[in-house]
């Protein structure tokens, strides 16, 4: 069912502030601004396509579209949980600036009981003053869409998103898009369109235990991860508390054979992600201006490494680090970049590339000096660090904070101590050397980049407060 816009953001709210840069990539468009496609799955790792390094998981069209764009092998979430993760892209901003640091729950703008007594970790809904992607692109004459899962509180028409249906499921999101994408066409439409396709696969993971196991064939053919085999020992005490007494605490001793049957589980999600990925790339119409396409997901999955499952209080690169891929034919050249990018930095870019006047106040940057090679010339690539965070989950609130440029990550718990790899000599994140003095300057350094970044973005991190699995307020001096 379509709905039209409930409560599209008014153009005044949007503050326009600063111009786009100079137009669309080099290859004229004849003043046709191209449609804007973003495919986002669920909890899908960076490495979990062919195309990223997989070689037990066959994902043909994922692979296809790094064939053809700009395959990013360092993109990270801004954070590794689906609603804060999800505002951030669609705002461009930090999560501690959009005020959703955890997983919404309805009814918490609105007053009532969950207001009253919300659960510890959690957020309420996006605030609907801030400017969108969709907003912003409504506002500049685009039609704009969104289909799948949402997670951000009230629904995408209340974000600029004109037609939208967020209650659809996996099972019939492809055919849902295909068949908005045919009566688009048969209607002559002819507004660009900025769509966004949300799947929520391969989050299912969370059913592994409960699924009939996969066929031998597949559990054969599965990679453990390097990192499976970790005591945690000198890593910081939520870490083991999810793995005895949270989410983890059902792989807590996994076996080899345990953690088999769930990356083949977990793989088996993504191949079936990757065909309904296919379905809607097929529907898309073909117009003069072929559209910018973006492939991401919303953050990772930890699948195993450190021993862990699913997602938790920890920043390691499983979890944050995300697919990102970025086409846009006969205008983007196909290559791979490893540069330290982020998810923020998609509205700036789609803005950038489209001509359409990106709204102030953002924190991302365009991706264009990367994109384009005539203006990498001019304008350099500006990040040397990339900075997360994390907030809580349900009734636990377990703040932390990460910087991590291209070799080193530091990673900081509020009452729970710190975290510092060499991800060059430990790439798996094993050997935390925070209270080595052989790295105690690199430690030095890298804190004061996140402290004056704490700063700059008016993160409230050191005034927070942590709470036990049940919600209660701990004093962080009794978390050590």
């Amino acid at each position: 069912m379509t709905h039209r816009t409930e409560t599209v953001i008014a153009l005044a709210a949007i503050a326009i502030a600063t111009a786009a840069l100079a137009g669309p990539l080099p290859a004229q468009t004849g003043g046709v601004r191209p449609d804007v496609i973003i495919l986002l799955t669920d909890q899908q790792r960076a490495d979990a396509f062919g195309a990223a390094g997989a070689e037990d998981v066959r994902t043909p069209t994922m692979d296809r579209l790094a064939r053809e764009g700009v395959l990013f092998t360092r993109a990270f979430a801004a954070t590794p949980q689906c609603s804060p993760s999800r505002a951030a892209l669609l705002t461009g901003r930090y999560p501690h600036r959009t005020g959703v640091m955890g997983n919404t729950i309805e009814g918490l703008e609105g007053g009532g009981a969950a207001a009253d007594r919300p659960f510890s970790g959690m957020s309420g809904a996006l605030d609907r003053s801030l400017p969108t992607l969709g907003g912003v692109f409504a506002a500049a004459g685009y039609d704009t869409a969104y289909f799948g899962k949402w997670h951000l509180g009230g629904t995408p028409g209340g974000y600029g998103f004109e037609t939208h249906d967020s209650r659809v499921n996996d099972a019939t999101l492809a055919r849902r898009v295909t068949g908005f994408l045919q009566k688009r066409a048969a209607t002559g439409a002819h507004k660009p369109l900025l769509l966004i396709v949300s799947w929520i696969n391969p989050h299912d993971i969370y059913n592994v235990l409960r699924a009939a196991p996969p066929d031998a064939q597949r559990l054969a053919a599965t990679r453990l991860p390097s990192n499976l085999v970790d005591p945690l020992e000198q890593k910081p005490f939520p870490q083991r508390h999810y793995l005895q007494e949270d989410q983890g605490k059902p792989f807590a001793g996994a076996d080899q054979n345990v953690w088999r049957r769930y990356r083949a589980f977990y793989n088996a999600l993504i191949e079936t992600v990757d065909r309904e990925i296919g379905l809607v790339l097929d529907a898309v119409p073909r117009r003069d201006v072929p559209p910018i396409t973006v492939f991401s997901s919303d953050h990772g999955d930890l699948g195993g490494a450190h021993g862990l499952p699913y997602k938790g209080p920890v920043l390691y690169e499983e979890l944050i680090r995300v697919p990102l891929v970025i086409t846009w034919p006969g205008r983007i050249r196909s290559t791979r970049s490893d540069a330290l990018v982020s998810l923020i930095d998609l509205l700036p870019t789609l803005c950038d590339l489209t001509g359409v006047r990106a709204p102030g106040g953002v924190d991302g940057l365009s991706l264009r000096p990367i994109l384009d090679p005539a203006a990498s010339r001019s304008v350099k690539w500006a990040r040397d660090t990339i900075f997360g965070e994390y907030y809580g989950k349900q009734a636990w609130r377990v703040p932390i904070r990460m910087a991590r440029t291209a070799r080193w990550k530091y990673v900081r718990y509020l009452g729970y101590g710190e975290e510092l790899y060499d991800l060059a000599a430990d790439p798996g994140e094993l050997r935390n050397l925070a209270l080595e003095p052989s790295a105690a300057s690199e430690r030095t350094r890298l804190a004061r980049k996140l402290d004056d970044w704490m700063r700059r973005t008016g993160d409230t991190f050191p005034k927070l407060t942590v709470t036990d699995r049940s919600g209660l307020v701990i004093a962080t001096d009794k978390t050590k």
